[in-house]
């Protein structure tokens, strides 16, 4: 069990990430990869290890849940998320890893001599000293959205803690 909140992130971030679920674009149904069935199936059983209710998962990979308010007569939260990512033509293997940004460009690939470099990203200078998640230049991350659902997975977990039971004021609707 990950004893702080970047690591409960990181390790689900990393195991979602674990998952092909990029895009076709040549195909015309929802979803368009068998790996976007395979996170939604995953994503279910996280939500039911979770204790959340109504678990749907439809033709489409679309996967719907309820977790129980437990403040009464609160309103709804809901949160929207997707699990495909984006294809834009490089390996759907994503193998990430985290890097100390010391402020010079980084090397993502020594193998391939795969850079980031901070002239060609300025926006990475606001971050000097901190680590931080990257492909290894071979795949885009899939951040986009595999993060979104990290962050709505891991919020719900730690709505859920065995004892004592934390208030919230409302159904939360994960989809």
């Amino acid at each position: 069990m990950p004893s702080s909140l970047s690591e409960q992130l990181t390790q689900r971030f990393f195991r979602y990430l674990a998952v092909t679920s990029q895009s076709d674009p040549r195909v015309s149904s929802l979803p368009s990869t068998p790996g976007q069935h395979e996170m939604a199936r995953m994503l279910a059983e996280e939500l039911r290890t979770l204790g959340l209710e109504n678990i749907v998962i439809d033709e489409h990979a679309t996967v719907t849940a309820v977790k129980k308010g437990n403040v009464a007569g609160a309103p709804r939260v809901g949160f929207i998320t997707h699990i495909d990512t984006v294809d834009v033509g490089l390996s759907p293997d994503i193998h990430p890893q985290i890097l100390r940004f010391t402020g010079e460009d980084l090397c993502l690939n020594a193998k391939e001599d795969i850079w980031l470099r901070t002239v060609e990203h300025p926006e990475i200078n606001a971050w000097p000293g901190e680590e931080i998640i990257f492909s290894d230049g071979t795949s885009v991350l899939g951040a986009d959205n595999k993060a979104a659902v990290t962050v709505v997975m891991t919020l719900l977990e730690n709505l859920t803690p065995p004892a004592p039971a934390r208030r919230h004021r409302g159904g939360l609707r994960p989809g």
